[in-house]
């Protein structure tokens, strides 16, 4: 019988120009070119709208991957899904994971349930919808056919969801307005009102639509970044000017998978909350009392996070001034990105985040993955 076997190697970057690591992968065979369903990093930059750090990167690992597909670059997009989070502050290191999928011949399935994955392209959203039910509902569709695709069992084995949606940028304003209709907001970051965080928000709750985490009943356009007792625990969602799809990665457990990995899930409750970055570990299946050894480490392949700034002045009853920082984007992803690698023991890690409040994750916390090898 066949079987999905997923595989999952984090490649360094010296620059966002920089693919040698990923170049090495190919070239000793430890994955195959054909077999990358996706590439999720970290790349150096603003992590804004005028990020193009963010977007060098996005053109030179697309350039190496259509080098060895022998494919136009403009292919890849069309194979590959591209998840790159700008914006490696604080410890977080610049890297690329690159996703592989193969199907492979097996005589019988190892007990248990190991990682799945697959990836999903939304209709194409419109400047006026980003932010927007129309957005939600596009990721809605694109998620569902994820789960579908995936062979889990039913959407408790989902763990995580990473879309890369649309973001707007003025030259998209300033069409749609010429057409006579408006957009979410003139405001390009991710700030409280910002477009960014509405397109990661309404995401958001496409995915948590799709696995029934909430009714549709629930939803409209003027709840969108005001409710947040609606909410998903497994999306982490970023946006970009250069999409025009929403792009997904679904990574769940199947009994009918051939993996060697298993992932896993959890909450950061607070951005002090090191139990939950373990607690994640422990759902893939690592086992630990108080903290994973050097060996348990050695097993650890990825970790993706959010690290969303918390709405109030209160971290357990201690007041932080994160709420006051200019740059609170930058410095919760800096956070996020030390919390996580602190109890991982490398700064290799994808963190991402930085809105004020979030459809993703309980009110004040922040959803965990993990990864490990079995």
């Amino acid at each position: 019988m066949k079987a999905q076997k997923i595989e999952m190697a984090v490649c360094a970057m010296r620059s966002p120009s920089d693919t040698s690591a990923v170049e090495e992968l190919f070239e000793t065979g430890r994955i195959r070119p054909e077999s990358v369903i996706a590439m999720v990093g970290k790349t150096e930059g603003t992590g804004l709208h005028d990020d193009y750090g963010r977007e060098l990167a996005h053109l030179s690992l697309s350039e190496t991957l259509a080098r060895h597909l022998g494919a136009e670059r403009r292919a890849v997009g069309e194979r590959v899904t591209m998840m790159l989070s700008g914006g490696c502050f604080g410890v977080i290191s610049p890297h690329v994971t690159v996703v592989a999928a193969d199907w492979v011949e097996v005589d019988a399935l190892s007990p248990g349930k190991r990682l799945v994955a697959c990836s999903s392209r939304s209709d194409a959203i419109a400047p006026e919808e980003v932010g927007r039910m129309g957005q939600v509902h596009k990721v809605t569709a694109a998620v569902r056919e994820a789960v579908r695709a995936s062979g889990v069992d039913g959407t408790a084995d989902v763990h995580c969801v990473m879309v890369k949606a649309p973001a707007l940028t003025w030259a998209a304003i300033a069409e749609v307005e010429a057409r006579g209709a408006t957009v979410v907001s003139h405001d390009l970051s991710t700030g409280e009102l910002g477009a960014m965080s509405y397109s990661n928000d309404a995401s958001a709750l496409g995915v948590a639509l799709a696995l029934g985490e909430v009714a549709e009943a629930n939803l409209a356009d003027d709840v969108i970044r005001r409710d947040w007792d609606l909410y998903s625990e497994v999306a982490a969602t970023s946006s970009g000017g250069e999409k025009r799809h929403a792009e997904v990665l679904l990574l769940g457990n199947s009994s009918l998978s051939a993996s060697e990995l298993r992932v896993g899930h959890a909450v950061i409750r607070d951005p002090i909350d090191a139990d939950g970055v373990k607690q994640s570990l422990r759902s893939a299946g690592l086992e630990f009392t108080c903290c994973p050894s050097a060996e348990d480490r050695r097993r650890i392949v990825q970790v993706f996070a959010k690290l969303i700034v918390p709405g109030s002045d209160q971290v357990r009853g201690r007041r932080i001034t994160l709420l006051d920082d200019h740059n609170a984007y930058l410095s919760a992803k800096a956070v996020g990105g030390a919390l996580v690698a602190g109890v991982v023991g490398d700064t290799a890690v994808f963190v991402s985040g930085g809105e004020k409040n979030s459809h993703q994750g309980p009110p004040g916390g922040s959803p965990v993955a993990a990864v490990i090898r079995m």
